[in-house]
């Protein structure tokens, strides 16, 4: 098993190591390692689009039965953020905005990949820039 951990990106090991793997949550990542370096291939994937004001679709569904692979891509011409629950699910912890914010900034013609594997839920999305107040939508995650 070691060799294995060893192949681990350094984010998902320390993740492992932070968890514990006698807890539930390592006992799950140690089941989807080698999940995530085989590059998800049994996983789903879902994108979104940040444009100006909105985000495309605003409602998305999913199932606990693979981690998810969702790809945001801001196609608008003004700065995006993308914060939600769905963040503390992420595989590997992405990097934070630079902000006050928790959330992750993505620039005009920037794309974000992040893998996450939430439990059973409605996860809400949202961007907090000043004046996107109504930019949300939802991720329906339901058992599968």
């Amino acid at each position: 098993m070691g060799r294995t951990i060893d192949r681990v990106p350094l984010g998902v090991k320390r993740w492992i190591k932070h968890a514990g793997a006698a807890t539930p949550t390592g006992l799950l990542l140690l089941c989807l390692v080698p999940l995530i370096l085989t590059g998800c291939d049994n996983g789903q994937s879902l994108s979104l689009t940040t444009e100006d004001y909105r985000f495309t679709p605003d409602l998305l569904h999913a199932s606990t039965a693979s981690p998810i692979l969702l790809t945001i891509l801001n196609a608008g011409r003004e700065v995006h953020e993308f914060d939600s629950p769905l963040l503390q699910y992420a595989v590997e912890r992405p990097i934070r905005s630079p902000s006050n914010h928790a959330g992750l900034t993505i620039v005009p013609g920037d794309r974000l990949r992040l893998i996450v594997a939430p439990p059973a839920g409605t996860y809400l999305y949202i961007c907090r820039r000043k004046g996107h107040a109504n930019m949300t939508g939802t991720l329906i995650v339901e058992w599968g």
